[in-house]
C-alpha cells in the first residue's frame, strides 16, 4: 500500500511511501527461528509425534483422544506443564527476540505493539511475563492483547498497523501472534468438534503450535537506518463469509472472494502480478472446497497457472498463529527468488466466517552468496534443533 509524498512547496511528486517488513521472528516445532522453519517448509520436513496422553487405539475407559498427532515445540524449550498465558509467553519470547535482533534500543522505545494471543484470550499477565523473558520489548503503557481474537486477526492487525504508519501515527509497529492447539484442553475441544484427523476422519487436522512477530516501518525510515527490507506490504483485505461451512458442508466462498477482490483492488495491476498464493488449507475438506470455488472468481484468466502452497500440511495447523507460518513461507520465497518482481498473496479463514488476505511484494535484492552466508550463520546458532527427547 503506497501513499504519495508532498514537497515543502505543496507540489506532488511521483514519489511513494510504503510499509515494509524489516524484522521477523518465528517459533515452531520445525525450528526455533524463521529460517529453520522456512527451510523445513521448503523441504517439506514435518515434526509430528503422538501426544504423551494419547494413543491411536481406543480403550474401554474412553479417556483416549483418538488420532491426536501433534507438532509441538521442544519440551526443553516449552515444557508441557506450561499452560495458558505462561505457555503463550514461552512460545512468543524467542520470536520477539529474533524479530528485534537488528533494532536499536532507541527505535524499540518508539515501537508500538499489537499482540494477538490465542493461547489464553483475555487473560492478564502476558505482557509482564513476556517482558521478563524478553526485556528488549520495552512495552509502552498502551500495549495490550487482543480480546477474543479470530484466526484472521494477525493479517488484520498488520493492515491496521500499515494504515497507522502511512498516516504517521507511529514510528514502527510490531505485530505478534501466538497459539497452541497441542494442550490436552484444546485437543479435547478439537476431538469433540470432529476436527482431529484419524482413521474415521481423514479430512481432519494435525494440531500444532507457533508464535510469530513481524516488525513494520515506513520504507523511508528503514532506508535512513540502513535496514534490510525483507518485503513490502502491498495491500490487504478482509471480509465475512455470510454462510460459513458447517461440518462437511462447504461455504459459498463469497467472503473469501470479497477479501481477495478488496486486496487486489488496491494494487496497481488488480492482482495480475501475483504469481504465488499461500493459503491455510490444512486437510479439512470444507476449507479446500471453499478455495476451489474462490480461485475461479479471483483469477478470471484460468490459462495462466499460479503456484499454490499450504504450509499447514507440513507444519501442522497452529490456529491463530498459522498466519505467521504463512508469512514466513512468503518471506522465504521472496528471499530465494530475488530476481522475481512478482507479488505473493496470503489467505486465512476463520471457522466463524472471517476471511483475511495479505499481499506482499519483493524487498531488497541481495547477492545469493551473501544471503546463504547469513542463513548459515543464523542456523549455526541453533545447530541440532529440534530436540524433543
Amino acid at each position: 500500500m503506497r501513499t504519495a509524498r508532498s514537497t515543502p512547496t505543496g507540489v506532488q511528486k511521483q514519489q511513494t511511501e510504503r510499509v515494509v517488513v524489516t524484522g521477523f521472528g518465528l517459533s515452531t516445532s520445525l525450528g526455533p527461528s524463521f529460517w529453520h522453519t522456512a527451510l523445513a517448509l521448503r523441504k517439506k520436513r514435518s515434526n509430528y509425534r503422538e501426544h504423551e496422553d494419547v494413543l491411536v487405539a481406543d480403550i474401554p475407559s474412553g479417556s483416549i483422544l483418538r488420532g491426536a498427532i501433534i507438532s509441538r515445540l521442544s519440551l526443553r524449550l516449552v515444557p508441557t506443564n506450561l499452560q495458558g498465558v505462561q505457555r503463550a509467553a514461552a512460545l512468543l519470547a524467542p520470536a520477539v527476540q529474533e524479530c528485534l535482533a537488528d533494532v536499536s534500543s532507541v527505535l524499540k522505545r518508539k515501537t508500538g505493539w499489537k499482540i494477538v494471543n490465542h493461547c489464553a484470550p483475555g487473560e492478564e499477565g502476558l505482557l509482564d511475563l513476556l517482558g521478563e523473558k524478553a526485556p528488549e520489548c520495552n512495552f509502552p503503557e498502551e500495549a495490550s492483547c487482543r480480546p477474543q481474537p479470530t484466526r484472521c486477526d494477525f493479517f488484520t492487525q498488520i493492515g491496521l498497523a500499515a494504515e497507522e504508519l502511512l498516516a504517521n501515527r507511529a514510528e514502527a509497529v510490531v505485530v505478534a501472534c501466538v497459539d497452541s492447539l497441542c494442550t490436552r484442553k484444546r485437543l479435547t475441544e478439537l476431538l469433540y468438534s470432529g476436527l482431529l484427523k484419524d482413521a474415521a476422519n481423514p479430512h481432519g487436522i494435525m494440531a500444532a503450535e507457533a508464535a510469530g512477530a513481524v516488525f513494520l516501518e515506513r520504507e523511508s525510515a528503514a532506508r535512513r537506518r540502513g535496514a534490510a527490507i525483507l518485503a513490502g506490504v502491498a495491500s490487504w483485505g478482509a471480509a465475512t463469509e455470510p454462510h460459513p461451512w458447517t461440518g462437511a458442508s462447504a461455504s459459498t466462498a463469497q467472503g473469501l472472494t470479497t477479501a481477495f477482490h478488496q486486496a487486489f483492488g488496491r494494487l496497481d495491476d488488480l492482482g495480475a502480478s501475483v504469481s504465488l498464493l499461500i493459503t491455510d488449507e490444512n486437510g479439512e475438506r470444507p476449507r479446500a472446497l471453499e478455495w476451489a470455488l474462490a480461485e475461479g472468481r479471483i483469477f478470471p484468466n484460468p490459462d495462466r497457472e499460479r503456484r499454490l502452497r499450504h504450509p499447514a500440511v507440513t507444519a501442522g495447523d497452529s490456529g491463530g498463529a498459522l498466519g505467521a507460518v504463512l508469512l514466513a513461507d512468503a518471506l522465504a520465497h521472496l528471499a530465494w527468488h530475488r530476481h522475481s518482481m512478482r507479488r505473493v498473496a496470503l489467505a486465512t479463514s476463520d471457522d466463524h466466517g472471517e476471511r483475511g488476505v495479505l499481499c506482499l511484494e519483493p524487498g531488497d535484492r541481495c547477492d545469493r552468496r551473501t544471503l546463504m552466508a547469513d542463513i548459515r550463520r543464523r542456523l549455526s546458532r541453533e545447530n541440532g534443533y529440534p530436540e524433543n527427547r
